[in-house]
């Protein structure tokens, strides 16, 4: 997700093809930005809480699976690889109890950052 503006070229706003399928409005929270990733799901077992982007889940807390997420505050968006690449899921403010709440195929996490509303 990149800053409001004009791209020229799908990279510069993060797409991974040269067309847009889709399109949904995501729901301003004004709650300060906080995410939970949880290694089982249910939301048991080691917890990493996260309050803004990070570029690398695994090299900052040795982490590149989720099993379950629970967004506190904000809107986040989850990529599968470092550097926010890959497959992306958008997670607004609620419980994902397993990765297919969030629409993914498995539970692999690589970054995730913020939605900042302008």
């Amino acid at each position: 997700m990149s800053d409001r503006g004009e791209y020229n070229c799908c990279d510069k706003w993060g797409g991974q093809v040269d067309h847009i399928s889709s399109v949904r409005a995501v729901k301003q929270d004004t709650t300060a930005a906080r995410a939970q990733l949880f290694e089982r799901a249910g939301f048991s077992g080691r917890k990493t809480e996260l309050h803004d982007d990070i570029p690398n889940l695994m090299s900052r807390y040795s982490l590149n699976r989720a099993a379950s997420i629970r967004v506190l505050g904000g809107a986040w968006v989850l990529y599968q690889e470092p550097n926010y690449r890959g497959p992306h899921y958008v997670l607004e403010k609620k419980d994902y109890n397993n990765h297919s709440d969030w629409g993914a195929q498995g539970n692999t996490v690589g970054s995730m950052r913020r939605i900042r509303f302008s």
